[in-house]
């Protein structure tokens, strides 16, 4: 799947969500991550501006080697080595899809976690399977991404009632997850993971709902998120930006305190790898 985001834009919006927060500070303590006495080498798939690393993946292990943390992108690379360098932190133009970008790791990590990456994965196979080929034996990924979104409802939403975008919106089904379309459910990769190899630790499937502080956070985030913006002739995009931000507020709605929100069917899963 071909990502054009707008790396600065995303970097100025982007804060880990509350669910994402949840996800490392419950979810994976939970069952026992940075709880282990040995090193880990960890790795964080999908870094992006490296908020996400050094603000949630450094403070889950006490004893960590270190991080390679990896984004296809070079410009986020770029931003995350910039604003987020760390002595413990290797960031590399990677991807999971690719192996030969990642190879020179093979059975190396202990520890992979990714975080709203895979959804923007075309083949997902393939990418669990280089995961696989990544951990070390008793090693250990934790997926966290979306299976069903608001946001991507409201891109087709424009498509469909919106003839002014229909020029945008060419080859939209590229930016829109399989998972999205096919309605996927927990069970879909529970039988990928154990098809490939690995344990299930856990996989389970949860609403979330995250609320923004303000609309103009909410509107910059999704517009900071949008690939197809960068279709939008110049001299069109706030208007293109105010109808994704009206139509997604419809879509949603706002909470009880009048903030803007958005709704997704999410995944979390927790595998393991048990042979060689």
């Amino acid at each position: 799947m071909s990502l054009d985001l707008n790396s600065e834009l995303y970097y100025q919006w982007h804060e880990p969500f509350e669910s994402v927060i949840h996800f490392f500070r419950n979810t994976l303590l939970q069952i026992g991550w940075g709880q282990g006495h040995q090193k880990e080498v960890a790795m964080d798939v999908g870094c992006g501006p490296g908020g996400t690393t050094t603000q949630l993946v450094l403070p889950l292990f006490p004893r960590l080697e270190k991080v390679i943390a990896v984004d296809l992108l070079p410009h986020m690379v770029d931003i995350a080595r910039k604003h987020h360098s760390h002595p413990l932190v290797e960031y590399h133009v990677a991807d999971i899809e690719n192996w030969s970008t990642i190879e020179q790791w093979e059975g190396q990590i202990s520890k992979i976690v990714s975080v709203h990456c895979f959804h923007w994965v075309k083949n997902k196979r393939k990418g669990f399977e280089n995961v696989y080929k990544l951990l070390k034996k008793d090693g250990e990924a934790g997926f966290f991404f979306v299976l069903e979104a608001s946001f991507y409802a409201t891109i087709l939403e424009i498509q469909k009632n919106h003839p002014k975008w229909s020029s945008v919106f060419k080859d939209v089904e590229n930016y829109i997850p399989e998972s999205h379309y096919n309605k996927h459910t927990a069970s879909f990769y529970e039988n990928l993971f154990r098809d490939i190899g690995f344990e299930i630790i856990l996989c389970r499937e949860k609403i979330v709902e995250d609320v923004f502080a303000s609309d103009e956070d909410f509107k910059g985030f999704f517009s900071s998120l949008c690939v197809l913006k960068a279709h939008v002739p110049a001299d069109q995009k706030d208007q293109f930006e105010e109808d994704l931000y009206q139509e997604h507020l419809r879509q949603n709605g706002r909470d009880k305190q009048g903030l803007p929100y958005h709704r997704g069917r999410m995944i979390e899963v927790v595998v393991k790898k048990t042979k060689d």
